[in-house]
């Protein structure tokens, strides 16, 4: 079935800025959606007006079931397996506390992932005496999949990774890792807030944590993350606690504690329950779409990016194959100096992100291929 080169997967009237911009820049923020937006700005305008009267506790619980829900279906994940709280950065920090790797095991990562994914497990090192074993990007900014594979061994306690890496999308397979982890005694943790919303997270490969922030991909607000946590992992002890945490979170004795027996007990505290509103919509709005059409959009939409990048003279980095691409794009442009031409770009019209010493592109569900030639254009021009 043929597509026009101006069809949007994700409609203009949920995302009014892809009409009067060339946003390529999900992988940065993504745009809001537009019945999200509305849900928080609901949401706060009544808590002004009436305090608890409008959100009073069975409210402050439906909110974060609603997007607890919604988040099991995207992670293909029951709902005891998921917690919510303010970030991924604060689920990814109380799990490896829980986790605590011990002194002589070593924590596996990439040393192209994002900060916010390792730098939890580089603080508990500075604790227990564990290490991070680097596994090295070539001058492409490319992971060798083997040699990720090989660097896991019987020393290994944490493989730690980015479903997608923040810079240049390259994708992993995660069963092929979290196999490869158990094998040796180890699990396999994961940074999904490059990947959940533009490709397909499925938990039951046996991944034993998966974190995300909602503000990328998700097209939600900044403030809300949402993890998966396996059954084994339910049953350590979070490395930040707080009343949510609790069995019954309505007891407020301080005296006493008692876990809850599934992953909420990684949830801690009251957080700005107006972002978990604008979260639930814009989740609810992609699982309605569907993954899979989102992947074939984005592919078709990325692809005709990386085609035209290609045929400027651009050096596209990252894998050569689709199957371990996302819709992320990264490229160095021979004579020019990435700073600058993000700036020249940005003065096109044409949104997208530096990173490091290249200019990343990330187009989403809301792009056409009208987006992409026009960006082109706008390179070519500047070129």
């Amino acid at each position: 079935m043929s597509v026009s080169n101006s069809f949007r997967l994700g409609s203009p009237e949920v995302f009014p800025p892809a009409e009067r911009h060339v946003y390529l820049d999900a992988a940065s923020v993504g745009l809001s959606h537009k019945g999200g937006a509305a849900a928080i700005s609901a949401w706060q305008n009544a808590l002004a007006e009436e305090g608890t009267i409008a959100f009073d506790e069975q409210a402050e619980v439906e909110c974060l079931d609603n997007l607890n829900e919604a988040t099991a279906r995207l992670f293909n994940a029951t709902t005891d397996d998921i917690a919510v709280a303010s970030s991924e950065t604060v689920l990814m920090q109380s799990l490896a506390w829980a986790v605590m790797p011990e002194k002589g095991t070593k924590i596996v990562a990439t040393d192209i992932t994002h900060p916010s994914t390792v730098y939890p497990w580089m603080r508990l090192c500075d604790h227990t005496g564990a290490e991070v074993h680097w596994v090295r990007a070539d001058a492409s900014q490319t992971i060798d999949p083997d040699e990720l594979e090989a660097s896991i061994d019987d020393n290994t306690s944490v493989v730690c990774l980015s479903q997608c890496e923040y810079g240049t999308g390259q994708q992993y397979d995660l069963k092929r890792y979290a196999d490869k982890a158990h094998a040796h005694g180890a699990i396999l943790v994961v940074d999904a807030t490059q990947s959940a919303g533009q490709v397909p997270i499925d938990a039951s490969c046996g991944v034993d944590a998966v974190a995300t922030s909602t503000y990328k991909w998700l097209c939600g607000p900044f403030g809300t993350g949402m993890m998966y946590v396996s059954p084994a992992m339910q049953k350590l002890n979070p490395g930040i606690l707080g009343w949510r945490s609790h069995k019954d979170m309505w007891d407020f004795q301080a005296d006493r504690l008692e876990l809850v027996d599934n992953a909420k007990r990684y949830e801690f505290g009251t957080m700005a329950y107006g972002t978990a509103f604008g979260a639930t919509e814009s989740v609810r709005h992609l699982l309605d779409t569907g993954m899979d059409k989102i992947v074939e959009h984005n592919r078709r939409v990325s692809k005709h990016l990386i085609a035209g990048l290609n045929d400027l003279g651009a050096e596209v980095l990252g894998p050569k194959t689709d199957a371990d691409r996302s819709a992320t794009v990264a490229a160095r442009f021979p004579g020019k100096n990435s700073r600058d031409f993000a700036k020249t770009l940005k003065e096109a019209n044409v949104i997208a992100s530096l990173r490091r010493d290249f200019i990343r592109f990330s187009p989403h569900y809301y792009n056409n291929i009208d987006d992409i030639d026009q960006g082109l254009a706008a390179i070519k021009a500047a070129l």
